[in-house]
């Protein structure tokens, strides 16, 4: 490690302990494994400014690949800011695509490459694949054999090599032999029209950096982004980009490894470590994305793959709410619990979160059909990721397809697409018709329509006179004006590519064409092309700012200078598959995100939905690497930050009531999960705020903002949608499809009308009557709704009529309360039958007993006083009386037998008196033998509670 220093010290300080080593390592290949959240971007723009800075590489002996253009373009602003003075310009920074175009254009003619060729893009290709097999008459898909070929150059010239030498099948199938002749005649038409597809543009520099490895021969280092991404061409690219000096820097995740289906390999980790048995292997194990809970339930999923590289993850954050799986009824069911948890989460948050913090992630994008609805029916807003791109627009690809056309005329597909618009008079039909005439006859389209307009060769296809007329005035002159004034274009006359665009608009009337083709949004098309203007303006600009990309001078190599804007701009488009920018510039307000997982990778939100968590989809019904599948969920779960929502319906949205089965992923770690949402007390929604580190709501704040009658719980769907069916079935008929479906118990005993239902005959689950028909109240989008000022909601409007007769009763009491308290008299004001009849109460007071002063005095002595036997009860006599019965009283319980007098006694007028006076007293009375135990007193005597219960009666003169 080179010495510290206070350069060193600035890279570093910002860096945990495994960044740190990662950064400053010394070997000449270094493997960093990092997980979701371990901070793998600025480790990676750390470690190319630590290479610069204080290694003292050039900028432009450093190469960095990355894998989308989002990630070269952040990763690009963030070297920027550490190197100053715009250095990062002059790093070979890009896609791998976007790195072996940029080798090509300045040394593809070493190898025999045109030096405009053009890129056919995925539309291109599968265009010219389809024709191939119509005109072959061949028996495959051509969607298929696009992917075959594909696959087939995405493998590398290595494993072609490998292919060869094994023992092949003496005779291939005839499935086979279709796709070879499909793939043979596809690249013949490329060549002819001088356009590389994705796939050729690694492989044809792969061939040169083979054939001439002295193009790389400056260069130091290579950094490669999301190597667990990259394919087998990718890796030989990779390693011909070094073999100067060997030196590689990955930043990869097996666990993430999710493009199986575009041919990457996961296995292009070991093959690293096999080739560079010197590779240091550094793991990034601290997640700063993530709360505690999500993490260790990501973990849980992913480390059921024991094949997996081991590695492990620490949570930075606080523990936060468990992650929830959800049952729903249906997917309709599930879209509404999610909107109506979305609803609730941001309410119970106060201000401190909004739906630009949401994203639902989805398997594939036909599973947004009911999540799409439910939004729209919510007016909760939301934008695709991975939708319609911008540059796919119609209008904007007409114009793309005419600069193709003035940079490369031999591009078929290009000119096909435009040869008709505007209209000139000429057919689908004709223009497949001559597209097929010139590929049989080896020639380019363009090159037949000239020979044809000149009279050089007539095209065996019947072009109408009119129609002729238009293709030779109109479009060729045209292309033939543009081109010829961009050529001859100089600092005097310059005709960029600005002026290009709008001389193009302005002589085919563009913006009329937009409103006789797409009357009902001509607007919004020519909106969009003024956009596209921009973007070109902006291009032109950054080039200018950048300077020239060209590669650095060889010494003995000859570089030809790629100095024109038009093909680089629309290479700049072909490659920028994902850099699509939106219609209005940046959303004023912010969205719910609806994306697939493929496309979610790299990106984080604080609130994650992954429905439809079922087998079939999570893993696919059509996947072949269940491995994959897996590790395809743990990057969605990962994308979470505090809040992670799981969800799955019972039974298929197909309509055939097959039921749904928990994806194999999740089903064991079940209790691992809430079986509902969090409860959004205090204590939750303060660990939100502490890991995005945003300000907590007061309570006032979130209880004031919430409507009326607002569930605070998510209780309105309930926890298991097959016992509340039952819990449905079993009650009494008169709770309405309503309580069915949330599984809630009637509010009132009133019967109400049911929907009408219709029970499936296979298990004979209940379906939701649809009717044919739809009126205004559920277009929720075309009807004033209550957040429009001077407008109220049904339920607002009767909450405000309660209050309103609530407050009218209170002041009637009042004034009611005020009549009564007028009319009272005073309190010691007599009335006049008081003064007839006076009550009077007297109370009669006893005087105390008085005891004799010559007693008070006299105490007794410690013995016990002699107990005499009581004299017997008298006895009662049973009332014979008839009783009278009342029959709105209950009879009185039957009374028990009066115990038998003794035989002798006498009946008695009062109770006989508790103590009887002694006849005589024992002698010594007062001394010290105390008094004498009757016959049959126990030695205890009496005891003391009875002492006390004794009434009291003086000594007398008798006694004594």
């Amino acid at each position: 490690m080179v010495s510290a220093s206070p350069k060193h010290e600035s890279i570093l300080k910002s860096l945990n302990n495994a960044q740190a080593r990662a950064v400053s390592s010394d070997a000449a290949t270094v493997a960093i494994l990092a997980g979701p959240g371990s901070g793998k971007t600025h480790t990676l723009t750390s470690r190319v400014v630590w290479l610069v800075d204080c290694m003292g590489f050039r900028p432009e002996d450093v190469i960095v690949a990355t894998f989308t253009v989002r990630a070269a373009r952040e990763m690009k602003e963030r070297i920027g800011k550490a190197l100053k003075g715009g250095r990062e310009n002059k790093i070979v920074l890009g896609t791998f695509h976007s790195i072996a175009r940029r080798y090509l254009s300045a040394y593809g003619r070493h190898i025999g490459l045109s030096q405009k060729f053009g890129i056919a893009d995925d539309a291109d290709s599968r265009a010219i694949i389809a024709r191939i097999c119509k005109r072959l008459q061949l028996a495959i898909d051509p969607p298929a054999a696009r992917a075959w070929i594909s696959k087939k150059k995405a493998k590398g010239t290595e494993a072609a090599l490998a292919a060869s030498t094994r023992k092949q099948p003496a005779k291939p199938t005839a499935g086979l032999q279709e796709l070879e002749t499909c793939y043979k005649e596809y690249q013949d038409h490329l060549d002819r029209s001088n356009l590389l597809d994705y796939d050729d543009l690694l492989v044809r520099c792969v061939e040169l950096l083979r054939k001439f490895p002295s193009c790389v021969a400056n260069i130091q280092t290579v950094l490669i982004d999301e190597y667990q991404d990259t394919n087998g061409v990718q890796y030989e690219l990779m390693r011909l980009l070094a073999q100067k000096q060997g030196r590689i820097t990955i930043v990869g995740d097996p666990d993430q490894s999710i493009y199986g289906w575009r041919s990457a390999e996961i296995r292009n980790l070991w093959r690293l470590l096999r080739d560079f048995p010197g590779t240091d292997e550094i793991s990034l194990e601290e997640n700063y994305r993530s709360s505690q809970s999500i993490l260790d339930l990501s973990l849980l999923v992913i480390q059921q793959d024991k094949k997996r590289y081991q590695k492990l993850l620490k949570p930075v954050h606080n523990k936060g709410s468990r992650p929830v799986l959800r049952k729903l009824k249906s997917a309709s069911a599930e879209a509404e619990w999610i909107v109506s948890e979305i609803r609730r989460t941001l309410l119970m948050s106060g201000a401190m979160l909004n739906n630009g913090d949401v994203a639902i992630l989805l398997r594939s994008a036909a599973l947004s059909r009911h999540v799409e609805g439910a939004l729209g029916k919510a007016g909760v807003g939301y934008k695709m990721v991975g939708g319609f791109k911008f540059y796919d627009r119609t209008e904007i690809k007409t114009i793309l397809d005419y600069l193709r056309v003035i940079h490369q005329p031999e591009n078929n597909d290009a000119l096909a697409r435009i040869m008709n618009v505007p209209k000139r008079g000429i057919g689908d039909g004709t223009i497949k018709v001559l597209i097929e005439e010139a590929e049989k006859s080896s020639l380019s389209l363009w090159s037949l329509l000239i020979k044809h307009c000149r009279g050089d060769r007539a095209a065996k296809t019947r072009i109408t006179k009119q129609a002729e007329q238009k293709i030779s005035g109109e479009l060729l002159r045209l292309l033939n004006g543009v081109r010829k004034r961009v050529t001859e274009a100089s600092d005097n006359t310059p005709f960029g590519l600005v002026e290009t665009i709008e001389h193009l608009l302005t002589a085919l009337n563009f913006q009329k064409v937009l409103q006789d083709t797409h009357p009902d949004d001509h607007e919004q098309r020519w909106a969009n092309v003024q956009e596209f203007i921009s973007l070109a303006a902006d291009f032109v600009r950054d080039l200018q700012q950048s300077g020239n990309d060209a590669l650095p001078e060889i010494e003995g190599l000859q570089q030809t200078v790629d100095d024109d804007v038009l093909p680089r701009f629309l290479a700049n488009v072909a490659l920028a598959a994902d850099a699509q920018k939106g219609e209005g510039g940046q959303e004023s307000k912010p969205l719910v995100t609806i994306s697939t997982i493929h496309a979610a990778k790299g990106l984080e939100w604080p609130i994650v939905f992954v429905p439809a968590v079922y087998n079939g989809s999570i893993p696919h019904m059509r996947s072949e690497d269940g491995d994959e599948e897996r590790r395809l969920l743990y990057v969605a779960m990962t994308r979470a930050q505090c809040l992670l929502y799981l969800s799955y319906p019972v039974y298929s949205s197909m309509g055939n009531g097959e039921r749904n089965e928990l994806s194999p992923f999740v089903a064991p770690l079940g209790s691992c999960f809430a079986k509902k949402g969090p409860c959004f007390d205090r204590p939750v929604v303060g660990q939100i705020a502490q890991i995005l580190q945003r300000e907590l709501a007061p309570d006032e704040a979130v209880f004031k903002n919430l409507p009326p009658m607002f569930s605070m719980e998510d209780n309105v769907f309930p926890i298991d949608p097959d016992e509340a069916q039952k819990n449905a079935a079993s009650r009494p008929s008169g709770g309405g499809e309503g309580d069915q479906q949330t599984g809630e118990y009637p509010r009132s005993k009133r019967p109400r009308l049911s929907v009408p239902t219709l029970v499936s005959q296979n298990n004979g689950e209940e379906q939701e009557w649809r009717k044919e028909y739809a009126t205004t109240m559920e277009q929720a989008s075309n009807f004033t709704v209550s957040s429009l000022p001077g407008f109220v909601s049904a339920g607002t409007h009767q909450v405000a009529i309660t209050a309103a007769n609530a407050a009218a009763e209170a002041s009637q009491r009042k004034e009611r309360a005020a009549k009564l308290s007028a009319s009272r008299r005073p309190p010691d004001q007599k009335t006049l039958m008081d003064f007839h009849r006076t009550w009077q109460s007297r109370t009669q007071k006893l005087p105390k007993p008085a005891i004799s002063p010559e007693l008070a005095a006299r105490k007794l002595s410690a013995g016990r006083p002699t107990i005499h036997p009581t004299a017997a009860k008298p006895r009662i006599e049973e009332d014979k009386s008839e009783r009278k019965q009342y029959a709105c009283f209950s009879s009185s319980p039957t009374r028990p037998p009066a115990p038998e007098a003794a035989v002798g006694g006498e009946d008695q007028d009062g109770p006989p008196s508790p103590v009887q006076p002694a006849l005589n007293l024992p002698k010594g009375l007062g001394g010290a033998g105390g008094l004498r135990r009757p016959a049959g007193l126990s030695r205890e005597g009496i005891a003391p509670m009875d002492k006390l219960k004794k009434p009291f009666k003086p000594l007398t003169m008798k006694r004594l």
